[in-house]
């Protein structure tokens, strides 16, 4: 019985140790710096921002037996407003003016509501997609159809719906000499060239629905899907990731970078013919997430513009035949840096509730 208590004892205090030794590794990883020679931070300076954006969700139904293909793609304008970062809080805020709109006679109409959220600390990448389009055209109208819509426009469908929730989560593995904020914050300066590998995971649920079949009746190949009209479609998926990035750097001041993380995956796959009836399969997917930027820095204001993509490739029950879900975001940066000179400290709990100080203090960590 002795025995059994001490080796309990012994097991106990070495899982606090390690305990202890794991908390202060994962405390070390939150407090890393970045190497002055290659990053400059500027996170507790203000960054303001003029910007236009277009964030996008779109589909590509794919039988590579036929070789042919449809690409739906939404129809929204580009977003153009004004944001700041400071330390670990960034805001945009934009508005679609007449302007930035396509022309609703030629492409229809594309209602939308999506949320994109890219979480990046210097030793993990967070990217968090989630969004609701409906109204799509058929941008290869003229190559696929019969009978093509006249004078340039293309076939659209106001039914179509695309819905999508899910996020990526990419450990970066260079942290201090490499700077995934730069291109995509402006609160870094990339000084010299340099890249990293990454390596994580990701989780998907996308679908899409129409009232009537995804394939038109007019389609020059009748043998497209089978001959099988759905008006359903929508997959589960978990996928393993690993990439590389890397930014050239060019007389420290103009930069180009690229980035791609591949992931293989397993995933729930249904797709519903327009009969009622419905088909599942658990396949094997693949999918990129893609980042690319570039600018210039003068000395307070930064110029350029950022992209990233993430698209998912997945079979579907029919052989040889795929569904490609992208979505993204597109953005042209003017950007100026204010030197403050008071440090501002950023607590929630102050701004709300008036709860009484506790003696910690919450700022924003590199």
């Amino acid at each position: 019985m002795q025995q059994k208590s001490l080796c309990l004892l012994l097991i106990l205090i070495g899982f606090t140790y390690s305990a202890s030794q794991g908390q202060g590794n994962l405390d070390k990883w939150f407090r890393l710096k970045p190497d002055s020679s290659y990053v400059q931070n500027n996170q507790h300076d203000l960054i303001l921002r003029v910007y236009a954006s277009q964030k996008y969700s779109s589909q590509t139904i794919i039988d590579h037996g036929e070789k042919t293909s449809l690409d739906y793609r939404p129809s929204n304008g580009y977003l153009v407003g004004l944001g700041f970062n400071y330390k670990f809080l960034g805001v945009n805020i934009g508005t679609i003016f007449p302007f930035a709109q396509p022309d609703i006679n030629r492409y229809g109409k594309t209602k939308y509501l999506d949320f994109q959220s890219h979480l990046y600390l210097r030793f993990l990448t967070v990217d968090f997609y989630t969004g609701y389009y409906k109204g799509m055209y058929l941008a290869n109208s003229a190559s696929v159809l019969n009978t093509p819509p006249q004078m340039n426009d293309f076939y659209s469908r106001g039914d179509i719906s695309i819905y999508s929730g899910g996020f990526g989560v990419y450990a970066n593995l260079n942290p201090t000499r490499y700077s995934v904020r730069a291109p995509f914050l402006q609160n870094e300066w990339q000084k010299k060239s340099a890249g990293q590998p990454m390596l994580g995971f990701e989780l998907y649920w996308v679908g899409s629905v129409a009232d009537s079949s995804f394939i038109p009746s007019h389609l020059k190949d009748k043998n497209f899907f089978d001959g099988v009209n759905f008006d359903k479609w929508r997959f589960y998926s978990v996928n393993l990731t690993g990439g590389y990035a890397y930014t050239l750097v060019i007389f420290k001041r103009f930069f180009v970078m690229a980035g791609v993380n591949g992931s293989l995956g397993i995933g729930e796959y249904q797709l519903s013919p327009v009969n009622g009836t419905r088909m599942i399969s658990i396949y094997p997917n693949f999918s990129l997430n893609q980042k690319f930027g570039l600018g210039y820095h003068f000395d307070k204001i930064f110029v350029g513009m950022s992209f990233a993509n993430f698209q998912y490739f997945t079979p579907t029950p029919i052989e040889q035949t795929y569904i490609r879900w992208q979505t993204g975001n597109l953005r042209f940066n003017i950007a100026y840096r204010i030197d403050l000179k008071k440090d501002i400290e950023i607590r929630p709990w102050k701004w709300f509730g008036g709860k009484k100080e506790t003696g910690a203090t919450f700022q924003g960590k590199d």
